[in-house]
């Protein structure tokens, strides 16, 4: 049935000539009521008027009209508001790749304007609008206007399923009837609903729809065609969707019998001349010393995916056959079918892969980004990262490592990942990566921890027992004489159960300081290397002829020694890591040792020149004495635990000799 549209098209509006001339050099994007009344689009059999027909559509209004043929021809009216202004404007449609004008624009009466448009492909259309060019006579100003369009149909579709039997595994294509084929959507995708796969796609120059089964028994199969333009309501909602059709069909047994190959993937080289052995079902019809097709298609002249030999029957019912892959396949790619030249025989379905080939190794440790360093270390847990291609359907086998990779890590064709745990007791210096049995060619270095523990394992013995340095972070202070200092180490608490340090490498640097603290010696010890002892269970991988074993006298190093030190000297010791090993990270401890003073003794002795002696009980002041003597001695106390830091209180005895030196032989008081 033909529609007829009829369009009515507001013309120019110019309230007053100076009005649209200031109008027209002002603003260009006018709206569209302003200059136009009402348009018309007409069709073979229905009109549509922007008054009545508008449709909302991205938040503007739309000249909806429906259409019947994607290149339909209208007509299209426009009414002017102001009739008397449009001898002074020329009015114009701009080109546009969507329509085509099929006649110039002519005045009507004096009161409207008319042409023809032939559109091209609606259903393709986006964005579609009549613009209109108007120039004003007088200043040759232009207004430019716009007439969205909003074009609609409705479209039927439907398919008949017919009578023939379905098989499982089996591609049926179904021609799908429909009075507007290039408003559906024909993406060609495959589609799963629960059993069935599906996809509608085009095919010369009609709509298909094929359907595969992928298991037997009665299926409810249901579908809604999508449009790519809609059709409109009598509510002027858009429908995208076609009713929905429903179909009961059952899907059979394969009428050709499925022979199960042992290995589920095989993988294509690049050497093309490599065969592969692999086992599969016997059958009476599949015959020995014979080569098969292996195709994608039941019908002839379907792309070669590989050929398979077979060689003999072995006991278990199997037939041995040699294996040679041209193509790539995946089981989720459907079926592939053994076939006897052009004649189909059996079904399969086996991976064929590409060779996987790994371009990068990473590895990422806990607080760490991903490296290209690997290196590996007894008990840690790391993630490795395999960048390449064909890496979706492998599986690599990291050689000794416990892979404790979880289903939420990424394993793409580009990217695979795995969380590995290494063991303590790991022998090899090197882990090989494997793709099933195939050497991959990349591996990963297994290297003793080095890291730094804290300085717990180092004791240091001075005089009162042996201390851990760690907790020497206070001054000592020692009121004995320092025979030696010895620093000694526990190789049993370095590592300890899971917690792995390895060996530790140290450097201790000795100063002497005076009692006034000036510098009387400085030694240094630059390379000292602790190794775990036997509790350890990477001990035995230890071994090494540098490993210290022996306590460290400070004494032995010093040419003053500590026994000759007087009060106030300092020994300060400084045990650290050696940062550089590694790499700037380490502890480091300074020990000070004070030789300490508890009291001095001193003698003050004087010679006054005169005395002058009050006893009590006398009256009076005696007489100036001559030259004395006096003398005191007295012990000072020194406060504990800090460093020359006197009491404020002295105790002392002396005697006082007056007039000593007085030789006069006439003086009678000579003490």
């Amino acid at each position: 049935m033909k529609l007829k549209v009829v369009v009515r098209t507001f013309v120019i509006l110019s309230i007053l000539v100076g009005f649209a001339k200031a109008d027209a050099q002002s603003n260009r994007n006018l709206l569209l009521e302003n200059y136009f009344s009402d348009i018309q689009l007409k069709s073979d059999t229905a009109v549509f008027t922007y008054s009545k027909n508008q449709i909302q559509f991205a938040a503007k209004p739309h000249l909806g009209f429906y259409f019947s043929n994607d290149n339909q021809v209208v007509e299209v009216v426009l009414y002017p508001k102001n009739k008397q202004q449009l001898e002074n404007f020329d009015l114009k449609i701009l080109p546009s790749s969507d329509y085509i004008l099929l006649d110039s624009v002519l005045m009507l009466n004096n009161s409207f304007y008319r042409f023809r448009l032939k559109f091209n492909s609606l259903s393709r259309s986006e964005f579609l609008n009549i613009t209109f060019g108007l120039t004003n006579k007088s200043d040759l100003s232009k207004v430019n206007i716009e007439l969205p369009l909003f074009p609609y149909t409705k479209t039927q579709a439907e398919f008949y399923v017919g009578n023939d039997d379905f098989y499982v595994g089996e591609e049926k294509q179904f021609e799908i009837m429909t009075n507007n084929l290039s408003n559906l959507v024909l993406d060609g995708i495959w589609k799963k609903q629960q059993d069935i796969e599906y996809r509608i796609f085009e095919s010369n120059g009609s709509a298909m729809i094929s359907l595969i089964f992928l298991t037997t028994g009665a299926k409810a199969f249901q579908i809604e065609f999508e449009t790519k333009k809609p059709f409109v309501n009598e509510k002027k909602e858009l429908i995208y969707k076609l009713p929905g059709l429903s179909f009961e069909i059952n899907a059979r047994g394969s009428r050709l019998s499925f022979l199960r190959i042992d290995q589920k993937e095989v993988v294509k080289n690049s050497d093309k001349s490599e065969v592969i052995e692999v086992q599969i079902d016997h059958h009476r019809n599949l015959q020995i010393n014979k080569t098969y097709r292996i195709e994608n298609q039941e019908e002839s002249g379907g792309e070669l995916f590989a050929e398979i030999y077979t060689i003999r029957r072995l006991s278990n019912d199997k037939i041995l056959c040699a294996f040679r892959p041209y193509s790539y396949h995946r089981i989720t790619d459907g079926y592939l079918y053994i076939k006897d030249g052009d004649n189909p025989q059996f079904l399969t379905n086996i991976n064929i892969l590409p060779e996987a080939n790994i371009h990068k190794v990473s590895i990422l440790r806990n607080g760490k980004g991903w490296n290209n360093d690997l290196t590996i270390r007894p008990g840690e847990v790391i993630d490795v990262r395999l960048e390449g291609i064909g890496l979706e359907n492998t599986h690599f086998y990291f050689e000794d490592l416990e892979d404790i990779s979880s289903d939420t890590l990424t394993r793409n064709d580009r990217v695979a990942k795995y969380r590995l745990k290494v063991p303590l007791s790991i022998r090899k210096k090197s882990i090989t990566i494997f793709n099933g049995k195939r050497n991959t060619g990349q591996f990963l270095n297994v290297a003793e921890f080095q890291k730094p523990k804290q300085l717990d394992f180092v004791y240091l013995n001075y005089g009162n027992g042996e201390i851990a340095v760690s907790q020497l972070t206070q001054p000592v202070f020692y009121n004995s004489t320092v025979r030696d200092v010895v620093l000694s180490f526990d190789e049993y608490n370095i590592d300890l159960g899971e917690n792995i340090y390895g060996k530790q490498f140290l450097e201790i640097e000795v100063r002497i300081n005076g009692t006034r603290d000036e510098l009387i010696e400085m030694q240094r010890l630059d390379y000292i290397e602790i190794c775990p002892g036997d509790n350890s269970p990477r001990h035995a991988f230890y071994a090494s002829t540098t490993c210290n074993k022996t306590d460290i006298s400070i004494n032995s190093i010093l040419s003053r020694k500590t026994h000759n030190l007087d009060e106030w000297s300092k020994i300060e010791i400084i045990v650290r890591h050696k940062k550089e090993l590694y790499g700037g990270d380490g502890y480091s401890q300074k020990i000070l040792i004070v030789m300490q003073k508890r009291v001095t003794f001193d003698v003050d002795l004087s010679f006054p020149a005169g005395l002058l002696i009050k006893k009590v009980g006398e009256h009076g002041y005696p007489s100036l004495s001559g030259v004395s003597l006096a003398m005191i001695a007295q012990f000072s106390f020194y406060e504990k635990d800090r460093i020359r830091r006197l009491k404020p209180f002295k105790i002392g005895a002396g005697f006082l000799a007056q007039n000593a030196f007085n030789f006069n032989p006439n003086v009678t008081n000579r003490d």
